[in-house]
């Protein structure tokens, strides 16, 4: 046999180049390529892809394709579930048993911290709308069924419409189509509940919320790693998280404690947010890092993942928050709107999305 010959070896050899969107080590080292065949001049690549998903991420699969050219080779990917069909292009197809479909929605991607009180859902409602001005359609899903935030961050006390049978519309605010367990309750009506009817409540979010069609949804999740972040885990594709972190001390255990949790469940991080980074005086223009330094970059190191933004501590976006009108949208020009929309922007790259050619420019 030629030594010019590709074998199936070869192509394995070829395919460490390639990383999962997300993840840090390559899809053979990460278990993904199940086996390979080779066809003439066609590689056909049989992958075992995370959290059931059920259609190959455009940028894996160019990145496949840019790893074989070199040696002539072309790719046909088929996943493990389904060794006789090849790739899917129908996104958040079921996978299987009880896995909740989401047909029209594009990329799912949860804002995580598993620390309570780091301005998590300060960061995924300014996320949120970060990503609808730069033309995407956006759902928010407020998966904090014991203190949902999201009716207060998104100025808004609408109730769902019924949509026939058991399922309802989201409540659209600010061009991000919502839901939250907030929007069933008055001000004052606590949520006592235990953990599998948590569980049975954002699947019902998940499945029976009429969201259309949207590039992105995403899902703020409340503290800790327990019934909430094991449902969407195992019942949806999630296509990436954001990790919200301090740089205090006092946050990072947590927070790791959520890193690893997505690592178990092998969903990909795309990136962290250290929030309330550093204060700046308005008087003086003096930086103080009241709660410490260095946070943010020890939890992307651990998760190696990019650090998207330092946020700093500034009353704007406290100010907007509590009327409704997440600061990226009621002060777009101001540092803290602009880190959150290049934020934004930094995840819609990551999930392989093209924003609108009239999008707001990213900040010099």
């Amino acid at each position: 046999m030629s030594d010019d010959k590709p074998t199936a070896e070869l192509v394995r050899e070829l395919l460490r180049s390639v990383r999962y969107p997300g993840f840090p080590r390559d899809i053979v080292t990460l278990g993904m390529l199940a086996d390979v065949r080779l066809q003439e001049n066609e590689a056909v690549l049989r992958l075992r892809l995370p959290s059931g998903r059920t259609d190959v991420p455009p940028v894996l699969e160019r990145e496949i394709e840019t790893a074989l050219a070199p040696r002539g080779l072309r790719a046909r990917i088929e996943l493990a579930g389904d060794p006789e069909a090849s790739r899917s292009t129908a996104p958040h197809a079921s996978s299987a048993g009880d896995a909740v479909e989401l047909p029209d929605v594009r990329s799912v991607l949860a804002v995580s911290s598993a620390k309570g009180g780091v301005g998590k859902s300060t960061v995924a409602t300014n996320v949120a709308c970060g990503l609808a001005r730069l033309g995407l359609r956006i759902g928010l899903l407020d998966a904090d069924v014991y203190g949902p935030s999201l009716p207060i961050m998104m100025g808004t006390d609408a109730r769902p419409h019924a949509a026939g049978g058991n399922r309802f519309h989201p409540v659209e605010r600010h061009g991000v189509r919502c839901i939250s367990m907030g929007f069933f309750l008055d001000d004052t009506s606590p949520v006592i509940w235990r953990g599998p009817m948590v569980a049975g409540l954002i699947r019902q979010f998940l499945n029976d919320c009429v969201w259309g069609d949207l590039d992105v949804l995403v899902i703020d999740l409340p503290p800790g790693t327990g019934d909430a972040q094991l449902t969407l885990a195992q019942q949806v594709r999630l296509d990436g998280a954001v990790v919200v972190t301090t740089p205090q001390d006092v946050a990072l255990r947590d927070v790791l404690r959520g890193v690893a949790m997505f690592r178990q469940v092998q969903v990909p991080i795309l990136g962290v947010v250290e929030n309330m980074s550093v204060f700046v005086c308005p008087e003086c223009g003096d930086e103080d890092e009241i709660f410490g330094h260095g946070g943010g970059d020890l939890i992307a190191k651990a998760a190696e993942a990019p650090l998207l933004a330092r946020i700093p501590i500034d009353v704007r976006i406290r100010e907007e928050g509590d009327r409704g009108m997440p600061i990226v949208l009621a002060a777009p020009d101001t540092p803290p709107a602009l880190q959150y929309l290049d934020v934004a922007r930094q995840i819609a790259a990551r999930l392989g999305m093209t924003v609108a050619s009239g999008a707001p420019a990213s900040p010099a």
